[in-house]
């Protein structure tokens, strides 16, 4: 079972980094918004990061590296940050400046990116930690 759910989270990530880069791609090209280009690239790249993540476990290499996973919980503690301070940052700018949200240029679209970067970012400091807890827990006993 929880083999299952490990190929569903990684099936999720890889999803997400499908949809991140292509909103990138769309907002860029054909709408000509920066800023919602850059939370959804971002968002995808963090979605790859937590595909990365899950790979690693799978293959069970996190056992002899867990200072990279104390790597990518800072990481993820980090982007978290960034995206809830852009989240805050682009809905004010989309209320001050009188936006629409159905506007695929207006700056709610860039707050919704916002979000899925921060549940990306969560992500990857959470199954980071998660990992690092597990992988802590048989180093320990294998010091003996």
């Amino acid at each position: 079972m929880v083999r299952y759910m490990l190929y569903i989270s990684i099936g999720f990530a890889a999803f997400g980094t499908l949809v991140g880069f292509s909103a990138f791609l769309v907002w860029n090209i054909a709408y000509k918004q920066p800023s919602t280009a850059a939370m959804g690239g971002l968002s995808g790249v963090l979605a790859l990061w937590v595909l990365v993540t899950h790979i690693m476990y799978l293959q069970d290499f996190w056992r002899t590296w867990l200072k990279g996973l104390r790597f990518f919980i800072a990481v993820g503690v980090f982007f978290s940050v960034l995206a809830v301070m852009a989240f805050f940052t682009f809905l004010s700018l989309a209320i001050t400046q009188k936006q629409s949200p159905t506007d695929p240029k207006s700056f709610y679209l860039s707050c919704v990116w916002s979000f899925l970067t921060l549940k990306w970012s969560f992500a990857l400091a959470l199954y980071s930690y998660r990992y690092r807890q597990e992988f802590a827990d048989i180093s320990i006993l294998s010091d003996f």
